[in-house]
């Protein structure tokens, strides 16, 4: 038996999702929440194999929650069930620690399969979001490799905090160039912002 715990601001949704997975599956859910407040509190108290968060709750995000319940029950097993489909949200959560991430626009035939596998050691993400996410990282090598040496030793060194002027005495050429670089590898890219610069940055490695 697959010990769950639901956290989900809205009960009528929870009541939903309990008979759902206990009438159709080997599971028992054995405490709900309706914050990430109640949630770290319920599951100091109650065991559980699998944790089904909301990424949208009152007082915090289910990433949140993710990353703080990952720090304290490393192996308890967590899944998000949420409306969101923007594919921020589902790294945000697997980065997080999370192990699965379904639509509530998939629960009535995906969230059982979804917890059995994550119950198992396996991660899950609903077709639909795991054919984006594969397309996206797919257009993210590509642009990788669109940049040129230069291009990539200014992004590096700017995400690395030097400025303009001392990526200029580094790399011995002018301020103007640096900036020339930098925009023309922020938009073969596709980032706008240092933000996006630093988490491109991050994934590559270069901090």
């Amino acid at each position: 038996m697959i010990r769950v715990v639901l956290v989900e601001d809205h009960v009528l949704v929870r009541s939903g999702i309990r008979h759902l997975l206990e009438a159709r599956g080997p599971v028992q859910v054995v405490g709900e929440a309706g914050s990430v407040a109640e949630a770290l509190a319920l599951l100091e108290r109650v065991e559980a194999d699998v944790a089904i968060l909301d990424v949208s709750l009152p007082d915090g995000t289910g990433i949140d929650l993710c990353r703080a319940l990952k720090e304290r029950q490393p192996r308890l097993r967590l899944l998000a069930l949420s409306m969101h489909e923007d594919l921020e949200y589902v790294k945000g959560f697997l980065q997080a620690g999370g192990q699965g991430y379904v639509s509530k626009a998939a629960v009535d035939h995906e969230l059982l399969d979804a917890v059995l596998a994550v119950a198992r050691g396996e991660r899950y993400l609903n077709p639909s979001l795991a054919m984006r996410l594969a397309m996206e990282m797919v257009r993210e090598e590509a642009k990788e490799v669109a940049l040129s040496p230069r291009e990539e030793e200014v992004l590096r060194l700017l995400a690395q905090g030097l400025s303009h002027k001392e990526v200029a005495e580094r790399l011995a050429i002018s301020e103007k160039t640096v900036a020339t670089y930098r925009e023309r590898g922020m938009e073969k890219l596709g980032l706008r912002t240092r933000s996006d610069l630093l988490r491109y940055a991050a994934r590559r490695g270069w901090l």
